[in-house]
Parts: C-alpha cells; sequence; structure tokens
C-alpha cells in the first residue's frame, strides 16, 4: 500500500511530468558558457551595429531624407529587440529553463512580437518608399514629406502593438503549470493572425514592390542608353561650337541654341546614372529580401501550421 504523502508527489509528477525538481535541474556548465559567449557576442553586434546605423542618419546632412528616416526606424525597432529580448532570450537558452518569473514572462513575449514586427513591417515601409521613388521621380519630393514619414512610421508601431498585446489581454493558450516554461503563445487563432499580419501580408508587399522597382528601372535604364547613345555625336558638336563661340564674342545667337542643344542632349546622363543606381539598389535589396525570407520563412510556416487542431485518431475497440 503506498502512504499518503507518496500518492501526492506521484499526482503531482503525473500532473506536470516535465516539471523540474524545486532545486532545478543540473546545468551544463560548458553549455552555459559556449552558448552563452555566442548568443552575447551576436548581442553586442546587434547593438553596436544598429547604433552606428542611427547615428550615422542623424550626422550625415546628406542622408536625412525619408528615406534613411525609415532605415533609421529599422535599426531602431532591430536596436531593440537586441538589447530588451535578446538578453533574456540568451539567458533563458543558456541555462535551459526561464528564471525572471511568469509575469515577466508575458511581458517578454509580447516585447518580442512587437520588435519583430516592427522590423518586418520596417522592411516594407522601405520597399513602398523605393518603389514611389522609381515610378514617380518627379512627383516623389511631394509625395515623401516628413510628415508623411512620421505617420507612416507612427502607424507601424502602433500596427505591431496591435498585433504583439493580444496574449497581454487573455487570446493565448493556458499558462504551463511549471514556472521556468516560458515561449511566445502557440493559441492557433492568435498563432494565424499573428503570422499573417507580422510575415505573410508584408512578404507579400514587399515582393510586389520589389519586383516593380526592378521592372521600371531596368526599362527606363535600356530606354536611357540607346536614346544617350543616337545623340553621343551630336552632343560633342555642340561642345566644340560652344567653347568656340565663346572664344571669339561672336555668335551669341548660335551659342545660345547650341547650349540648349547641349543641355538637352546631355539630360540622359544623370537619368542614367540614377537609374543605374536605383537598379544596383534594387539587387543589394533583393538579397537582403532573399535573406529575411530564409530567416523568417521556416519559423512562420512552423508556428501556425504546427499549431492547427486535427481530428483525435479513433479509439481501438
Amino acid at each position: 500500500m503506498v502512504p499518503a504523502e507518496n500518492a501526492s508527489v506521484l499526482s503531482a509528477a503525473e500532473r506536470c511530468p516535465n516539471c523540474s525538481s524545486p532545486a532545478g535541474p543540473e546545468v551544463d556548465v560548458t553549455k552555459v558558457v559556449v552558448l552563452g559567449v555566442v548568443l552575447v557576442v551576436f548581442a553586442v553586434f546587434g547593438v553596436l551595429g544598429n547604433i552606428l546605423v542611427i547615428l550615422s542618419v542623424l550626422f550625415h546632412h546628406h542622408w536625412r531624407s525619408v528615406t534613411h528616416y525609415f532605415i533609421a526606424n529599422l535599426a531602431a525597432a532591430d536596436l531593440l529587440l537586441s538589447s530588451a529580448v535578446l538578453p533574456f532570450s540568451a539567458t533563458s537558452e543558456a541555462l535551459g529553463r526561464w528564471v525572471f518569473g511568469r509575469t515577466f514572462c508575458g511581458v517578454w513575449a509580447a516585447l518580442d512580437v512587437l520588435c519583430c514586427t516592427a522590423s518586418i513591417l520596417s522592411l516594407c515601409v522601405i520597399s513602398i518608399d523605393r518603389y514611389l521613388a522609381v515610378s514617380y521621380p518627379l512627383r516623389y519630393p511631394a509625395i515623401a514629406t516628413g510628415r508623411r514619414g512620421l505617420t507612416a512610421v507612427a502607424a507601424l508601431w502602433g500596427l505591431s502593438a496591435a498585433i504583439s498585446v493580444g496574449p497581454l489581454f487573455g487570446w493565448k493558450e493556458p499558462d504551463p503549470e511549471d514556472e521556468t516554461v516560458c515561449r511566445i503563445t502557440e493559441e492557433p487563432g492568435y498563432a494565424l493572425f499573428s503570422a499573417l499580419g507580422s510575415f505573410y501580408v508584408p512578404l507579400v508587399i514587399i515582393l510586389a514592390m520589389y519586383c516593380r522597382v526592378y521592372t521600371v528601372v531596368k526599362r527606363e535604364t535600356n530606354t536611357i542608353r540607346k536614346g544617350s547613345e543616337g545623340e553621343g555625336v551630336e552632343t560633342e558638336g555642340v561642345v566644340l561650337r560652344i567653347h568656340r563661340g565663346h572664344a571669339a564674342q561672336t555668335g551669341k545667337q548660335e551659342d545660345d541654341e547650341g547650349l540648349k542643344r547641349h543641355k538637352r542632349s546631355t539630360f540622359p546622363l544623370p537619368r542614367l546614372l540614377k537609374f543605374t543606381r536605383e537598379e544596383k539598389a534594387a539587387k543589394t535589396l533583393g538579397i537582403v529580401v532573399g535573406c529575411f525570407i530564409l530567416c523568417w520563412l521556416p519559423f512562420f510556416l512552423v508556428l501556425p501550421i504546427g499549431k492547427v487542431p486535427t481530428r483525435p485518431p479513433p479509439l481501438r475497440p
């Protein structure tokens, strides 16, 4: 016959088989040190790198544009993630358990979702900004004003907060009995909602914008190159006539007409340089977006799909 105290212990173990003992599990010192050093290096590089990006935008006057403000906002989201989220994640991974309490677990999880969503939405806003700059180059300065840029930044942070605070108001699965377990809630409804708002919808917008950017840049670059090749001889003749006219101080009307023709013939050159830069930027951003997809797609595939409720297997007779 099992004593009552032993029965209570067994029932507690059955209720929570994964719970640790009051003293806590044994810690592998080598694993803690190695994993801790690696994660600390990632955190330090993340903090320093994003601080440098923000300082570069603040102290370089020629970088003070709406586009660079969006880049600085992306760096700010990643900086907050590296400084306020990653240290606790690193500690939890190194120790193999959560040691900061149940209350802070919910706050940490919400902050994690907030920073990641803000980072992804910043990439989305940057892609829209590049699309407007390439497709409407003359109207772009009037479209991308400072006020509209600040409105876009405020909107993306507001949307990120709306996606992240759901679990804080009860949209989550029941908390595990073991307080050393802390993770982002995997409640099916919230998992699908957060995956759509934080990743899939921004991903569709990013891909659509950059495909459009690359198409426009490629078409305009080819057009300008063909036009500039056909006007190269005419441009050279106009330049020689202008210098000869100025040297003799005669034929002022002819020189004025030649100068106009020279400006008109060389106009495609700055446009060619502009669209060449935009083409290179589009290729670079394509690489960035590709890395972004490779890093995030596995997580956002497993998060909603892995928690879709399935029918239980039929009971055997």
